[in-house]
């Protein structure tokens, strides 16, 4: 056994490794920031330097420099997320050191600092003796966790930072990568042939492939989908910028009266021009949208005062796709994913990655005992409009394998014993779940109901892969949803009915003049549906009223 004491996991100090790897991301951003700096100053290098064996010598030097500095985000990113990961488990063992304490206190039996234990004379009896060997054979347990832990963070830094100083990495051929939609399961196995250093130079080099593939660790989805993030970023902010310069060249052109230069073949310069800047207009509006959505998700990854957020996905096409979670997944022991509704679209982010937040603190403040991540699954075109689009079965239909395919991945990444999943739908959300069940059948341990227009059934038990009594549902009394006719069309019927055969839990009632605001008002402070969730996503099924 390593040299890990009861004594140090006793006293062990989680922060001291969250401070560690908020370190470590910091550098992984400063690298990043002067790969793209790099980038910037070698494509303006032929402005300056125009042709010969010297210009392009320096472009090419610069060029290797800027790929060695993308080469050390994926292992600095590594070793952050390996100690953000060693704090929140070494929190773990140390709060299930200190109730074995407070187990041996009861059981007349002190358990000294190095291990080692003395039973009370006074209680020497034969169940005292039992009580210690019992607290023995825990607190060897739990020495063995956390001997594994150690070796686990000790390894993943000896990987990573060898290259994170510059070795090379091993190259991988893009046709070799899996095909978006491939079985998650076929995807681990294929990633689990890969050495670190392969691994590494694919989330390097084809992140957009590895960022979206379900089947790959949530942590390596996590850096593809950071470096994908960073060249949307970048990609949007000089498209903008561009835009701006083309209306500004645009209303300089028709104030000189030179129209016609700009749109020579333009039977009405005017007119082109006028038709141009409003498309510039649209395309900025759309930018903006979309910039709004990622420098907020950019935000709540680089905070370092929550818990860490990993980037499972993310998308500009359309009105855009974003999967984030609080919380490592592949190492909860709860994993809770959350479904929006209509009108959720990569520009209004912010305020579902919110609830995912509040659902993760719900979690752990019902069971400090366990870990639970709480995932924004915005993976899908929810509806735009409630009149014309939600109505109707279209985006449900286009989410629902996009929503399979993304539980199978999370059970096929999964570390050690299964976690407890729940799936959880707000609205259109929930349709876009009922989907999902009633086809191939979700991977899920319990479904979530809240705010529901219906789910395109009318019974619990067609929902497959979930019993009857892990399929949850709550409408506050005032939801603006009740306006809905509850006469079996468009999404079926009221999943709070006692006929559906589902469990009913309760919230708050709501505001009578503002029936709007009472459909989001499920995650407001203070609101009973807050402590149901999280009872129902750590298996506490008991305590939900």
């Amino acid at each position: 056994m390593s040299g890990v004491t009861f004594e140090m996991v006793l006293n062990a100090d989680p922060e001291a490794w969250r401070k560690a790897a908020a370190g470590w991301d910091r550098l992984g951003r400063s690298t990043d920031e002067r790969a793209d700096a790099l980038a910037l100053s070698t494509r303006r290098l032929p402005d300056v330097w125009e042709s010969g064996s010297a210009s392009q010598a320096a472009g090419a030097h610069c060029d290797g420099l800027r790929k060695e500095l993308d080469s050390a985000f994926p292992p600095v990113l590594l070793i952050a997320q390996a100690l953000a990961q060693h704090g929140t488990d070494v929190a773990e063992l140390s709060a299930r050191a200190e109730e074995l304490v407070e187990q041996g206190r009861a059981a007349h039996v002190t358990i000294n600092p190095d291990g080692s234990m003395t039973m009370d004379p006074a209680h020497a009896n034969e169940g005292t003796a039992r009580s210690m060997s019992s607290l023995v054979w825990q607190r060897d347990a739990l020495l063995r966790e956390a001997a594994e832990l150690d070796a686990r963070t000790a390894k993943a830094i000896a990987e990573n930072t060898a290259t994170a100083s510059g070795t090379p990495s091993a190259k991988v051929d893009r046709s070799s990568v899996p095909a978006k939609g491939t079985d998650p399961a076929d995807v681990k196995k294929w990633w689990d042939s890969l050495s670190p250093a392969q691994r590494r130079y694919v989330m390097s080099e084809y992140p957009e492939l590895v960022g979206s593939l379900d089947g790959v660790p949530v942590a390596n989805r996590d850096i593809a989908n950071r470096i994908v993030l960073d060249r949307e970023l970048d990609g949007l902010t000089q498209r903008r910028a561009d835009l701006d310069a083309r209306e500004a060249h645009i209303r300089a052109m028709v104030e000189q009266g030179r129209g016609a230069e700009l749109y020579p073949d333009a039977g009405n310069p005017a007119g082109a021009a006028l038709a141009e800047l409003e498309k510039i207009k649209e395309e900025r509006e759309r930018i903006d949208g979309n910039l709004r959505g990622l420098n907020r998700i950019d935000d709540r990854l680089e905070d370092p005062g929550k818990p860490r957020a990993y980037l499972i996905g993310l998308s500009t096409a359309d009105d855009g796709r974003a999967i984030v979670s609080v919380g490592n997944p592949d190492a909860a022991d709860n994993v809770l994913t959350y479904i929006p509704g209509t009108g959720a679209e990569l520009s209004k982010v912010g305020g579902d990655i919110d609830r995912a937040d509040r659902m993760a603190l719900d979690a752990k403040r019902v069971d400090p005992s366990q870990e639970t991540a709480s995932l924004l699954w915005l993976g899908y075109d929810a509806p735009d409009s409630i009149a014309w689009n939600a109505p109707f079965d279209g985006s449900a239909e286009g989410g629902a394998p996009e929503l399979n395919q993304f539980q199978n991945g999370l059970r096929a990444t999964h570390d050690g014993e299964p976690s407890r999943n729940v799936v959880l739908g707000h609205s259109y959300g929930s349709t876009v779940i009922g989907h999902a069940a009633t086809g191939a059948g979700i991977n899920a341990d319990a479904v979530v109901f809240v705010g529901s227009p219906g789910v395109d059934t009318n019974s619990a038990t067609e929902l497959k892969g979930v019993p009857p009594q892990e399929v949850w549902a709550s409408r506050a009394e005032h939801d603006a949803i009740k306006r809905v006719p509850d006469w079996d069309l468009a999404h079926g019927n009221d999943p709070t009915r006692e006929d559906f055969g589902g469990r009913v839990f309760s919230s708050n009632p709501g505001d009578p003049d503002n029936e709007g605001a009472t459909h989001s008002a499920y995650w407001d402070d203070g609101n009973l549906a807050r402590e149901n969730i999280a009872y129902i996503v750590t298996g506490q099924n008991g305590k939900v009223t």
